[in-house]
């Protein structure tokens, strides 16, 4: 130690570390878990309704895609814009996500598998873009296994671990594109990951989504494209290609935007929120994405961003009690070493560390 440090630390004396900051990792995630699930315990108390997770996981199920009904014939008899229909169905859409995430979990009829699989075939038809939930169940739960490692089917079918670029956004907002870049990569490095199960595990539902879904795309750059250029194409459409350019807006106004804004939101989020790569621990799988500026986001994933991290460590929590117990928890996250917003990571492929860390 030389003169002039000396010199300081008689002038400053070096401050003594609070006994929080010098726990260790395990000891640290250990508070995080007990902090969580304390709040969960007093909202429980609390509020009585919330004991009732059957109830409450039927409800919003049912609810939504009810909602989601109303919202479509609404705007089918014109008593609705375009706007509002997209908006509404892409939130109900969204809770019909989370209920799918938490069935997953068994956090509703645990034990009748018949009514789980009646909530599995609600969410799936109604959210057409996304392979069956039995499948994602399998990849899902071996998310929280391997998470942040190559065997991460989930997560890296959504461009987690990608270089940051146009490849990478492509495989954030459309699966088939996804599909066509990390396949073969998934093969070779997840042994679980089966390109003829994954395939088979996407019909009906996902192959009829993706059908309507290009259509409707290719037939509206054709006819928007060209009136843009003044009509090169004089010969005016068959009757009949019209009809079905028209059904199809139709069709994706009240199911297929809001169910691409959905996944999009969500997919987007959760691909930059995982770490890929170093992680070490369950402090290093995610961090909390809840900057201001990704509100519409999360408006269609129900705070994907703020809330995922508390899944992380208690798994067996409800999507609805995420959410509420999240103000609480956040400050003890922080005090504990979870990183919030950590954008710079998106630049390093979702690594943990910078390049000159790991080596160190």
């Amino acid at each position: 130690m030389n003169t002039l440090t000396m010199a300081k630390n008689e002038i400053f004396p070096m401050r003594k570390p609070k006994k929080w900051q010098t726990l260790l990792v395990r000891e640290k995630n250990i508070k995080i878990m007990r902090w969580i699930r304390f709040r969960d315990r007093n909202l429980r108390k609390k509020f009585s309704i919330l004991n009732h997770q059957n109830l409450l996981g039927a409800s919003i199920t049912f609810g939504s895609a009810t909602m989601m009904i109303i919202g479509a014939g609404l705007y089918i008899e014109g008593m609705i814009p375009a706007w509002l229909a997209i908006v509404s169905n892409a939130i109900f859409a969204s809770l019909l996500h989370e209920i799918e995430h938490d069935t997953i979990h068994n956090l509703y009829f645990k034990d009748n598998e018949k009514i789980q699989d009646i909530l599995f075939w609600i969410v799936w038809i109604f959210r057409g873009n996304t392979v069956s939930p039995w499948y994602r169940r399998m990849i899902h739960t071996l998310h929280h296994k391997v998470s942040g490692n190559k065997e991460d089917i989930e997560e890296r079918l959504i461009g987690n671990g990608m270089k940051i670029g146009i490849l990478r956004l492509f495989a954030m907002i459309d699966g088939n594109i996804s599909a066509i870049l990390n396949f073969r990569k998934l093969a070779k490095e997840a042994p679980k990951f089966k390109k003829k199960e994954i395939v088979k595990e996407s019909w009906p539902w996902l192959v009829v989504f993706y059908t309507l879904w290009y259509n409707f795309l290719g037939l509206n750059l054709i006819h928007y494209g060209n009136l843009i250029l003044g009509s090169p194409i004089s010969i005016p459409y068959p009757a009949i290609l019209e009809s079905v350019r028209t059904f199809l807006n139709t069709i994706a106004v009240i199911y297929m935007i809001p169910n691409w804004i959905r996944q999009s939101s969500i997919q987007i989020i959760s691909s930059n929120m995982h770490y890929y790569g170093d992680v070490k621990n369950i402090n290093h799988q995610t961090q909390v994405l809840n900057a201001w500026f990704l509100a519409p986001l999360h408006l269609f994933c129900f705070n994907f961003g703020s809330t995922h991290t508390i899944h992380h460590f208690v798994v067996n929590q409800p999507f609805y009690l995420r959410q509420m117990v999240t103000p609480y928890v956040h400050p003890a996250m922080k005090r504990y070493g979870i990183r919030f917003n950590d954008f710079e990571s998106m630049f390093r492929a979702n690594r943990y560390y910078a390049a000159k860390s790991q080596a160190g």
